[in-house]
């Protein structure tokens, strides 16, 4: 992976920001902006790949994320005509990323943005025609992305640019004995499993057009411990309600299509720079991204930025609440008891 200290993540950013740049303005002159949105979110996606590491091959993190998600949207379009279907692949999804947690924190990133393609997928629920073009879109995106990207890095980090077949094979051993060695099927990943399902249950009874934030919320803030799932919570909730104000403020400026485009991309460019700082502010512009972006297809910014402040507020308290239920039931259960002599100790 490049370097990430904070010279060259701007420069990572600005690698970025051409894919972005040539899908909008495609989309613009060819009349086929839906579909082209649509390819930008899996960019923008994408684009956050750049800075993780997994292998020594520093496009893995980001062709791996461009396929994943890719195959998710497909199954997401199609899983979302049933409750029951979305659900069951909900929570498989969910539990296999908290597992991830306990291999390798890039692994965990990657499977936490199929997880979330999943989400965003099934609230547009299709049959197989419709399936296949938003799976087409996301990929798209994703290989402009990559493209780009390399494009523009290649001259900074030659060095990393070389990838001999013995290095491929050497990688992937390692990978594979790192996963077995530390792949664990852990209560985490029930936890996970389980306030996804509640919160697409939620959402589908309350009918929320962008719902899908619940889960994702949710799945992003969820620790081990009550008091860290509490901590990025808030972090979530009041970064989510920061980008909307934003958003709805530029939107409502009425400036037309280019400033909306210009923010839009400004703000993606901020939050790829962000992302390694505090995670409440990075949250401003991933969500400002989110919901002007939504404005450049002629959605009201107000409704998107008030639903997604909304789903951002249940997942969270949904994620919160299931953990400090399980830990004071696990209390309850297994009551510590205190020694003559000093602190409790585990019964």
């Amino acid at each position: 992976m490049p370097d990430s200290s904070p010279p060259r993540q701007w420069l990572l950013a600005l690698a970025c920001m051409p894919a972005l740049l040539i899908i909008l303005l495609f989309g613009l002159f060819t009349g086929q902006l839906g579909s082209s949105l649509i390819a930008l979110g899996g960019a923008f996606t994408v684009g956050f790949g750049a800075f993780k590491k997994f292998s020594d091959y520093p496009l893995a993190p980001m062709v791996i994320v461009t396929l994943g998600i890719s195959g998710s949207a497909w199954l997401g379009s199609l899983a979302g005509n049933h409750l029951a279907s979305m659900l069951l692949v909900a929570a498989l999804w969910a539990a296999l990323c908290a597992w991830m947690v306990a291999v390798e924190d890039a692994l965990w990133w990657i499977v936490l943005q199929w997880a979330i393609t999943l989400f965003v997928a099934g609230a547009y629920p299709g049959g197989l025609a419709q399936a296949d073009h938003r799976a087409l879109m996301v990929l798209a995106g994703g290989a402009v992305q990559v493209a780009t990207f390399t494009c523009f890095q290649k001259a900074l980090y030659r060095a990393q640019w070389t990838l001999r077949h013995h290095a491929v094979r050497a990688n992937w051993q390692r990978i594979r004995s790192d996963f077995q060695d530390h792949f664990r099927l852990r209560r985490y990943g029930l936890y996970a499993a389980s306030v996804v399902v509640l919160c697409l249950l939620v959402v589908h009874l309350t009918g929320l057009r962008y719902g899908y934030w619940a889960p994702m919320t949710a799945l992003i803030i969820l620790k081990l411990h009550p008091r860290d799932t509490l901590n990025k919570g808030v972090q979530r909730l009041l970064g989510t309600l920061g980008g909307c104000l934003v958003a709805t403020l530029i939107a409502r400026l009425d400036a037309g299509f280019g400033v909306l485009a210009c923010a839009s991309l400004a703000s993606a460019y901020i939050a790829y720079g962000l992302q390694n700082g505090r995670y409440s502010v990075f949250t401003v512009f991933v969500t400002a991204t989110a919901v002007l972006t939504v404005a450049l297809g002629g959605t009201p910014e107000w409704q998107a930025a008030l639903e997604r402040a909304v789903a951002t507020l249940l997942g969270g308290g949904l994620a919160i609440c299931l953990l400090a239920f399980e830990t004071w039931l696990a209390g309850r259960l297994h009551p510590r008891r205190r020694t003559p002599d000093g602190p409790a100790i585990d019964g």
